[in-house]
Formats: C-alpha cells, structure tokens, sequence
C-alpha cells in the first residue's frame, strides 16, 4: 500500500479524514444560498472537533500532497475561525497550537483565503493573561503575518486597530519578569511585535514612545539569557526603521549598543549575529544618526565589522548558506563608509584591505602577496583571480567599500602596515582591470546579467573615486596602474567611448540607450581624461566639447532619465518600509551621470590649465567655448541637482574665476554690505579709502577680522538701555591688499565671488591668514570631498551666547507667558528673542524702512511683533538661516492630538499674515507650502484653518484650505461642524466639492 512521506498509509489518512468529518458534521450549519458554515458554542464538540482536525494534520508535513488534505482545507479553517471567535478558555489555547500546525504544512498560497478570518479571531486573543492561550494565538498570528500578502494588509491593520492588538502586545511585554512569565512568552510576543512593526510603519510610534515598555527592553537586553537578548535585538531592530525611534534607541542607547555590538562578535551564535549586523545597518540609515551611533562604538563596532569579513573558512570548497547571509550583513554594514568620520580610520586600522581581499582570492590566506613582484606579474595574478569569479554575490559590496574608502582617505594616508599595503594595491589592480574590461565590452555588456552589471558599475565607479581620492599614494597608484593596463588598446578603445557620448546627444532621443554602458562610458571617458596622454588626445579630438553637449543633454531630459546603479541595494524589503527618516541625500543622487561627466570634465579643464594648454588656456582656444562653459556650468551650480554636481561644477568654475554658491541670504547679506546704514565697524586702509561692515556678520563668517577684544568677547553682559548707534574705526595695516580684502568680505558676507586671477596669490595669502578655510579650498582649486555638503549662508551662530553682545534690538511676541521660558542671554522672564537690526533688514524691507523711519520705532530696542511665541522662533530662524523650520513630521506629527496641531499651523498662519504686512513673498511662500503639507495629511484641520485664516483675511489660504476641505465636504456637512462657518466660507467649499466631484468623475 503507497505511504506518505510521514510514513502513514492512505488507508490510515482515510479512517482519520471519516473521523475528522463525523466531527465536523456535529457543527454544520445550513446558512441561505452560501452554504453550509460551521457553528457550534458546545464546548465538549469543539474539542472534539479540535482534536480530530490535529489527528488528521499529524499524518501530513509540508512536502506531503494529498487530495484529502486540500479537499478539507476549507471545512478545518472555518471550523478553527469560529471555535477561536468563541474564546472559550478551555479549547482556544489547543485551537490556536492547531492553526499554527496547519500553517506548517498547507502551503502559504492556499490559506490567503483565511487569513483575515484567522487574524480577526486570534487578535482578540492576546488580552487574555493565561499562557496556554496567549502564547499559542501570539505563534499562530505571526506566522499569518510572516507570509501575509501585501493586498491585505490594509484590511488586517484596520483588524488590529478594532482589537487593540499593539496595545495588548505591548501590554504583554511590559508585564514580563524574571519567573513570572517564561522567556519563550518574552520571545513570542518580542516576534511578533517585531513582524507588526516590519509590516505597519503606524504602530511603532506606540512602542518607542513608551517609556515603560523601552525600560523593560533595556533591563531584558542585560540579562545573561541569549534567547531574551536576541528577541530584544528584534525588536530595537524594527523600531529603528522609524528614524524618530531609531533616534531615541540611539540618544538612550549605550545599553541597547552594548548589546549589539556583543550580538555581533564571533563567539555569538549565527542568528544573533545577523541580528545585530542589520540592527547597525537600520540606525545608520541617515547620516547623522550613524555618527551619533558611531561616537558612541566606533571601533567596536568596525572590528567586528572587519573580522566578520575576513575571518571565516571554506567548507568542501563552497559557502554555506549561513556564512553567506553572514557575510552579506556585514558587507551591507561595511558600506557606512559613504560617510566620513572617525570610523575610517578603524577601518584601516582592522586592515580592511585584506578582509576584503579574502572575499575576493579564493584560498587568500593560502597565498602570500609578493611586495617584489612586477606590476604586470601582478596584473597578470589579477587576471586568473577575476576569471575564477570567486563570491560573485559580494563582489560588487567589496568595490564599493574600497571606493568609498579612497574617497575619503587623508591626504597623507599611508596604510598602516606593509602587508595591507600590498592588499590595497592588488585591489586597485584588480578594480582597474575590471574597468578596462568593462570598457572593452562596449555594445556587448548585458545589463540583463545583474551580477555582472553590478561588478562593471562598482568596480569602474571604485576607480573614479580612487583616482579623484585625497590621497596621493591611491591616486597615484590607481592613474599609474590603470595607465599601464590601458597601454595595449587605449585610444582604440577611447575612441569608442567618445563616439558612444557623442552619439547621445546626437541622437535627438530623450531617454539613454543603455544605463548601464552609460555609466561605464562615462565613468571611463573621466577615468581616462585622467591620464596626461589620453586627456591631450581627448583634447585635441573635441572631448570637451562633446562633455558639454551630454551635460547639456542632461539637462534637457534629467526627468527621463532613469537610475544608473545597478549595484545590490544596502536595503531589505522590510527596510524600504522605513518611516519617519530624512536622509541627506547621495551625493550624486539621482544626477549620478552629471557627476561622472564633470569629473571627466575636471579633469580636461585641470589639464588645460595646468599641462601644454596653459600658454593659451580655454578662453584663447575658443571665446565661445569658454561662454558655453560657463553658461552651461553656472545653471548646474544653481539648479536642482544633487550636491557631487553642484560642487564639481562650482570647482571647475574656479579655474575660470568664480568661487563660491550663490545663495538667497547671501544675496540679502550683500545687499546689506553695500548699504552703510546699519553698518558698526569701517575697516580704514593705508590709500585712504575705507569700507563698512558689520560686527555680527563678521564674527559669524570671517571673525579673524574682528578686533581682539570684540574677538575674545565673553557674551556675558547685555546693554538694556537705549543708545546712539557708533561705528568704531578700525586702521589696516599696510600690507594688507585692498582689493584683496574687499574680494575676501564679498565672500564672507554672500559666499560667492569672482577674482581675477593677477589677484588670486594675494588672496590666498590673506585668505590662509585670515583661516576662511571654504574659500581657501577653492582658491587652491583643491577637489571637493566626496560627500561633503554645500557650504551655506547660515548665520544663526549669531544667535549663541558668545555673540549676544552684538544685539542691538529685541523682538517681542504678543504671547506674555509662556511656560519654561528661560533666556540664556538675559535675565528677563517675560518671552523675547535677541536679534539685529542688519538681519532684519537685509531679509525685509518693511523693517529696512522702519528702521530707517525716523519714527519712535526707528530708535527703540524692543519690537513687537504680532505673533505667538512658537511663530517668532519660526520667524527668527528664517531670518538666519533662511529656511523655515518644519513641524513635527511623520509618526509624531500623525500621533499629535488635533489641539496640537492646530498650535503649529497657527504659527504658520500668524507668519503668513505678517509677511503680508511685511512684504515678505518669500516667507509667505514658504508658509502656505507648509500649511497646505499639513492639511494634505490631516484634513480634518482644514475648518478650522478656514477659519483662522479667513479671521486675518487671508483669502487665497483660505482658498487652498477650501480645497483640501473638499473630498470630505459630506463628512464635514454630516458631522455639523460646518455650522459653525459663516455662509460665505461653506459656500466656498461646497463649490470646492463640487469642483472636486467633477474632477474625480
């Protein structure tokens, strides 16, 4: 007789599927044209229906396929739903152990159809105290969750609101203690939990806002029980997919990080590891909050980062499944060296370069690397290590981390110990062979192969960051290695890539005709362009040009151009789920193939200059050209691109005179600059002539020419009474260049300037001693760091208490009392902000005129100003920094009570109509941008921002806000709170609705 895989014979699965429905016919019940339906509240038959359904399942296992099984299916789970719906204490706790039997064995796909049925019984479930019921339901509704599809997810969330169901987890895990409940209670409860989070961004705010739920996790985190420490690092693992938690686990985390960091060393078992590897990767999600994590355990947190990678064996020649998933996380955790900081150093230190060499040389340890050996025998080794493809998953992970380590290497930077040296030069080798192949491919690299794109993309950008690196010995490495491979072949292979950029721009298309060979072309068109020869040939045959027709091109079409990595994302499913995160953008971000073009053009620009062309340098070639040049480089600088753009196109506009960005609050700080006004100091020189500045714009941007005393000032004391405006002359001495120091405070007061280049050498003399350290960079025409960000025009350092004493007039809010005021600047307790007059009247010329007025106002040193308090800290950080702070965003915005809401849109409401006072176009852009944001996810405001608006008469907010009003104009009719407007205002949205009634149809 044929047996099934659990060794059961048919006859036997037969007998027990009779059983199983004798049962299940004690329940059946007629219900109209759907059927029959199973109903039965008798205890003693629930049991016996629960006992003859797990009979049934014991003959089968997941690989079993038998007809009885899928032909019941259906019966068992309407069965389970409704014996689970009754919650009878007695029979749930064994009906849930069934579900989680069931779920083991019928394949996920069949049982969608009950899941939500499942879920809706489990869910209430878990308020029950008792552990034979709880524990069971908690098993079973994770595993549903685990292989949930994603349709549904939006009705099992609304499911697990009407139950309650985070508060009753959570509940659950506050009341855990050593004895009381077992650590398998912990762990269930911390698994699930932890799969809610992974899935419904909404319910974390209610986990790493509790306060007392994150202190039981703290306490469990140190206790000595492996399995409780790994189901802590679960759960701090998904909440640092919200960034407002992922912050608060990082401000009051030393506990939480010791515990990782313990979890990711060698002696811990595997999956504890891999917990504590992702749990890095999810709090350095942004920028800041991986230097937070990283001032805390830098070093710690690399070694065991670098020993993960290099230490581990080969067993039978292959990687086991559970060494690779290893090795994954912590390649994925390598990759925090995007970012500077003091965790590189560590990373050399950990000799990164030959843990990453063992990912790459099958057997590396069995090899010795040989210091004597000729380039070309190295180039040659190099070659059989590529073409054996050795961890070919990894290899795209181990070109990036180099990459990214050369990018931000010293400009001193020497390997520590000579063994690593030889490392990091077989990578580079390896890395500059990887592009030449790449290059030679041509036509013929197939971006339908992932794997190998990937290693084409990485290795070739690796090269580009190793010759662009600070470091001169990897620079000069890679340029001499690269050099030396491309011999053979070069400028046939160069010519191809020229033809193939200046097919693009030719072509009249607007999309790219490969992603992938675009980037390598241009990543190898800038590699080359590096190299003295190449660049003089690219030179002579129109390369420039043809660099500037793609940028040009670029511009045109950015919209359609589609991402160029093809390299594996650092991020998970689960961890594209993230929220509540606002991350730095990459440095070439979307613009990726504008960076590479400008890097190439750096290079041509750099040798033009520097190399055979500098006797006639662009603008002696071609006066058009230099204008293209210009034009073309100008409105990439001030555009919409991502910062590595931004910056090379700033750079190469050094060579041609201008330095700097051009900002908004550098334009209006000019424009105080040039009016003397306002101005406190006059800088005297020995012709005679004389310029007016400003102390506080000084002090905040070049305090070098300050005075002293003005320099060494304390901010201790602040003047209260009324005074006579003075202006304290200071004498230059006769060696400071005129022209040089008024270019100097252009600079200081805008952040941009153009200098002839007779002018330039005095200019970095003054510029070195006077430490402007932004525009010495760019004078000495020294590469911008990969990553850095824009120097802006941010002068809120005027606003700390060391510049205090330069504030010459105090704004007042209309709000008298406002609790927990506390001003570090003087002793007065009633609300008020310490500003100054320059500020604000280069951002505002209502107050440029009052304060010019002659009236009693012009003299006063206290200004009203009629706003609440929030909206005047608003206000006055948009004066320093021009930008206008943000409310609360994401899961605290979503989790603020109406009230609370209402208090932060007011402020921006008061800031709108003042700026309507006050001719402010800008700021009340800003405002309505923010206003109409917030009414976007929280509509239910938009009556009563209506209404606050309509109070100031502000009839175009009003407007919007009618707008957003609209799709839930029935709701707002039905709930009456449309009583409440005047005619004029519901006329107005009901007009919206229609409109939008229209739209929709």
């Amino acid at each position: 007789m044929a047996s099934s895989k659990g060794g059961n014979s048919t006859g036997h699965i037969n007998t027990l599927h009779q059983r199983l429905y004798h049962a299940l016919n004690l329940g059946f019940r007629v219900c109209d044209e759907k059927g029959k339906k199973w109903k039965c509240t008798d205890i003693e038959i629930q049991r016996h229906v629960v006992k003859s359904i797990s009979a049934f399942l014991d003959c089968f296992s997941r690989a079993t396929s038998n007809n009885r099984l899928k032909e019941s299916i259906s019966d068992i789970a309407g069965a389970l739903v409704f014996i689970l719906g009754c919650k009878n204490r007695a029979v749930v706790g064994l009906a849930a152990n069934v579900v989680i039997r069931l779920i083991r064995i019928v394949p996920p796909s069949i049982l969608q159809s009950y899941s939500l049925d499942l879920v809706e019984s489990l869910s209430p479930l878990l308020r029950c105290q008792q552990l034979e019921v709880c524990l069971p339901c908690a098993v079973a509704l994770n595993a549903i969750l685990i292989n949930l599809r994603e349709t549904k997810e939006k009705e099992v969330w609304k499911i697990f609101e009407g139950a309650e169901t985070v508060v009753s987890v959570v509940a659950n895990l506050q009341n855990f203690s050593e004895g009381s409940m077992s650590v398998e209670w912990f762990q269930e409860m911390a698994s699930l939990l932890s799969t809610i989070m992974l899935k419904w961004p909404q319910s974390r705010y209610s986990v790493w806002h509790n306060p007392a739920l994150m202190s039981v996790l703290e306490s469990v985190s140190q206790k000595p029980d492996l399995g409780l420490r790994v189901a802590t690092l679960k759960l701090y693992s998904s909440l640092a997919l919200c960034g407002h938690g992922a912050n608060e686990l990082i401000d009051n985390g030393k506990p939480m990080l010791d515990l990782m960091i313990s979890c990711m060393e060698e002696s811990s078992p595997q999956n504890a590891r891999i917990e504590g590897f992702k749990l890095a990767q999810r709090l350095a999600t942004g920028n800041q909050e991986c230097l937070k994590m990283i001032d805390i355990c830098s070093e710690s947190l690399v070694k065991a980062t670098v020993q993960t990678m290099g230490k581990w064996s080969l067993s039978s020649g292959k990687l086991s499944y559970d060494q690779k998933s290893l090795l994954v996380e912590a390649c994925k955790l390598a990759l925090i060296t995007r970012w500077e900081g003091k965790h590189h150093f560590y990373f050399w230190k950990y000799r990164i370069s030959e843990a990453l060499l063992s990912l790459v040389v099958e057997n590396f340890r069995s090899q010795s690397l040989d210091g004597s050996v000729s380039l070309e025998e190295e180039i040659s080794l190099a070659e059989k290590v590529l073409n054996a493809k050795f961890l070919p998953s990894l290899r795209s992970y181990v070109w990036d981390i180099i990459g990214f380590l050369a990018a931000h290497c010293q400009e001193e930077f020497d390997s520590i110990l000579h063994e690593d040296e030889l490392c990091l030069n077989f990578l580079i080798t390896c890395a500059c062979l990887t592009l030449s192949r790449s290059v030679q491919k041509g036509y013929q690299i197939c971006q339908t192969d992932i794997i190998s794109a990937s290693h084409s993309e990485s290795a070739s950008r690796a090269v580009l960051m190793m010759i662009n690196s600070p470091s001169k010995y990897i620079s000069s490495r890679a340029r001499v290695t690269l050099s030396f491979i491309l011999e053979e072949g070069g400028k046939e292979n160069l010519n191809y890539l020229m033809k193939f950029m200046g097919y693009i721009p030719s072509s009249g298309g607007y999309i790219l005709p490969n992603i992938l060979q675009t980037t390598v072309c241009l990543v190898g068109y800038a590699c080359y362009s590096s190299i003295p020869q190449y660049a003089s040939f690219i030179l002579r045959n129109q390369g420039l040009e043809i660099l500037l027709s793609f940028c040009s091109w670029y511009q045109r079409n950015w919209e359609n151009v589609g991402a160029s990595s093809f390299a594996p994302s650092p991020q998970s499913t689960s961890e594209k789920r993230i929220c509540c995160w606002v991350c730095t953008e990459d440095w070439e971000n979307k613009d990726a193939f504008l960076l590479y073009a400008l890097l190439a053009l750096t290079e041509l620009v750099n040798h033009s200059f520097s190399g055979q062309y500098h006797a006639e340098d662009l603008s002696m070639k071609s006066e058009n050209l230099k204008d293209r040049l210009c034009t073309t480089l100008k409105e990439i600088r001030d555009g919409d691109y991502g910062s590595g753009p931004k910056w090379y196109a700033a750079h190469i506009l050094s060579y041609l005179g201008y330095f700097g960005f051009q900002h908004n609050l550098g334009k209006r700080l000019m424009g105080a600059y040039e009016d003397e006004e306002c101005s406190d100091m006059r800088l005297l020189f020995a012709s005679g002539n004389s310029v007016s500045v400003h102390k506080v714009i000084i002090a905040v941007r070049c305090p070098m020419l300050l005075p002293p005393k003005e320099r060494a000032h304390n901010g201790s004391t602040i003047l209260t009474e009324k005074s006579q405006r003075t202006v304290q002359e200071i004498r230059m001495s006769v060696n400071v260049d005129t022209l040089a120091l008024v270019k100097l405070l252009e600079f200081a007061y805008s952040g941009y300037v153009e200098v002839e280049s007779t002018l330039l050498k005095k200019l970095k003399t003054l510029v070195r001693h006077c430490k402007a350290k932004v525009l010495l960079q760019m004078l000495c025409r020294r590469r911008p760091k990969w990553g850095s960000l824009i120097p802006g025009i941010d002068i809120t350092l005027a606003l700390a208490p060391k510049l205090i004493h330069f504030s010459d007039v105090i704004l007042v809010p209309k709000e008298t009392n406002v609790a927990g005021f506390n001003c570090r600047m003087c002793s007065s307790t009633s609300p008020h902000a310490h500003s100054h007059r320059v500020i604000l009247s280069s951002g505002c010329e209502y107050l440029r005129a009052l304060f010019r007025s002659g009236m009693q106002e012009s003299h006063t040193d206290r200004l009203n100003v009629p706003v609440s308090w929030l909206g005047l800290t608003k206000l006055v950080s948009w004066f320093y920094s021009d930008e206008l702070p943000n409310p609360p965003s994401g899961c605290k915005w979503n989790n603020m009570d109406n009230e609370a809401k209402l208090d932060e849109l007011q402020a921006y409401v008061e800031i709108y109509s003042l700026s309507e006072w006050w001719i402010m176009e800008d700021l009340q852009n800003d405002c309505a941008h923010v206003i109409l944001s917030c009414l976007e996810s929280a509509r239910e405001l938009s009556i009563k921002t209506i209404e606050l608006a309509a109070s100031f008469s502000m009839w175009k907010l009003v407007e919007a806000a009618a707008n957003h009003a609209a799709p839930i104009y029935h709701q707002l009719r039905d709930s009456g709170e449309l009583d409440e407007l005047d005619d004029e205002l519901v006329n107005l949205i009901r007009t919206a609705a229609v409109q939008f009634s229209q739209q929709g149809s």
